[in-house]
């Protein structure tokens, strides 16, 4: 009997907690439909500097995508919600049209304050980077109004309160931060175990200093000098404290040797080359430059292609409108677009990769990691799988294909069938939330048939074990 209660217990504590996860993966979704419209609009205007070149109207957006946000977890309706995202959206169109204005006349501003900003000014030159803050925020807020008459005058005015600013920064943050490090390095004797690259990093400081005095406003070349001088004093602290290392027997040369392989060996795996440094770094270095250059050579001509393409489409809507003839096929390829602009907005980067393949749609859950050997599905995999669920709702699609893949690793058959069993559970999964016959979804599993990467690497098996989600298009 205790144990037919326990049994109860533990049923009632799974349901409440599976009931939990689904209730989280629906607010999940309905946030995103409801904000990240507005959310990317807004990165874009960051992006644009339309936050200091229209900081009135800027400010009243995120006033009322803000109030969105609130009113969604406070559950409000979804038309007070809406409302608020309406009013943050006209705000910022307002201010995109203002940003679009004045570019012209603060191009010069936005350069320097984007020169201060790497410089560091707000830490290191406060005062000198506040002033120039605020009069740039009088002189945006004042064109925002229509006042432009002072406009060009006040431009070249705020230019030079943030040339000042990024100088003093650069003496404060750059020349001061080197020569801490080559005071340190001296300390802890790297003129003794590294010392071409201490002299360097001294030679670069005085070059910096000196250009900085002979040309106080061509901050340029003294600020890489004095980057190249801190980088030159911090290596030179490293080397030091890796010798001192090895001559008390801390670690051992080959500890340092295979440390600083590393690296090279992760980008050789994201490139799917085996990384090969039993004979020295030659070999890999030049398999991984190759690699880079056909992934450049490939972007050129996708690039090239998208242009034709381009043209192309132009080109026959044109005539199509002409000939007063609507192509199909030229209708099709827009609404594929569109459907592959929407799958992207759903997904996060580390959750899927979604690209098309010849009549398909396919989205790559990369995101989906099973446990070694097993196809049950875990908690954390749900809101996941929910944005599939979104994904195949809006494509209106006559079939999803869910395919199981895996690496190489173990027996054929045994691959074979974890495949079709992890497919299996996420067909399930998505019957059970979504109204599905037979005819509309399937599953398959093709074992390690079907790899996308290399399996002699750590890196290339992970790609390999995978679940693809295939959406079949329609014209």
């Amino acid at each position: 009997m205790k144990f037919f209660h326990a049994f109860l217990l533990s049923l009632f504590v799974a349901i409440s907690s599976m009931s939990n996860v689904a209730s989280a993966a629906g607010s999940a979704v309905v946030h995103h439909q409801l904000f990240s419209e507005i959310e990317q609009s807004l990165a874009n205007a960051k992006t644009a500097h339309v936050d200091v070149l229209a900081p009135q109207n800027y400010a009243k957006a995120v006033k009322y995508y803000k109030s969105a946000k609130n009113r969604f977890y406070q559950n409000r309706s979804l038309a007070d919600i809406r409302e608020e995202l309406s009013r943050s959206q006209s705000y910022l169109n307002q201010a995109m049209a203002t940003t679009q204005q004045s570019q012209t006349t603060f191009a010069g501003v936005i350069q320097a304050r984007t020169n201060a900003l790497s410089a560091s000014a707000p830490q290191y030159a406060g005062e000198a980077w506040k002033l120039a803050e605020d009069e740039f925020n009088d002189a945006a807020s004042n064109f925002e109004d229509g006042k432009t008459k002072n406009s060009r005058e006040d431009a070249k005015k705020i230019t030079e309160f943030f040339y000042q600013a990024e100088l003093k920064a650069i003496k404060t943050n750059y020349l001061g931060g080197a020569r801490n490090l080559i005071e340190k390095a001296k300390e802890l004797k790297a003129d003794r175990y590294a010392t071409k690259t201490f002299i360097d990093a001294k030679l670069l400081l005085a070059d910096a200093e000196r250009e900085l005095t002979e040309n106080r406003y061509d901050t340029d070349y003294p600020r890489d000098l004095a980057r190249r001088a801190r980088n030159e004093a911090q290596h030179a602290i490293t080397i030091t404290k890796l010798s001192i290392g090895v001559k008390k027997k801390d670690f051992s040369v080959e500890d340092i040797i295979t440390n600083y392989e590393r690296p090279l060996t992760a980008i050789a795996g994201e490139l799917d080359i085996v990384a090969s440094l039993h004979d020295g770094y030659d070999a890999t270095e030049k398999e991984i430059i190759k690699s880079v250059k056909n992934l450049q050579k490939r972007s050129k001509e996708l690039d090239q292609s998208l242009l034709v393409r381009a043209e192309q489409a132009a080109e026959i809507a044109r005539l199509s409108e002409i000939l007063g003839v609507q192509s199909e096929q030229l209708a099709a390829e827009e609404r594929f677009r569109a459907l592959l602009a929407n799958l992207e907005s759903i997904f996060e980067p580390n959750e899927a990769e979604i690209f098309r393949q010849n009549k398909n749609m396919i989205i790559r859950m990369i995101g989906l990691n099973f446990d070694s050997n097993r196809s049950e599905l875990k908690p954390e995999h749900l809101v996941l799988l929910a944005k599939v669920k979104e994904a195949i709702e809006i494509s209106n699609t006559p079939h999803t294909t869910i395919e199981g893949h895996t690496d190489s690793y173990g027996s054929d058959a045994s691959n074979l069938t974890l495949s079709e069993e992890r497919a299996t559970a996420v067909v399930e999964y998505l019957k059970t939330n979504m109204t599905l016959t037979p005819e509309q979804i399937s599953s398959v599993g093709y074992g390690e048939t079907r790899p996308i990467a290399n399996n002699e690497s750590v890196e290339g098996r992970a790609k390999n074990r995978r679940i693809d989600v295939v959406i079949k298009l329609t014209n």
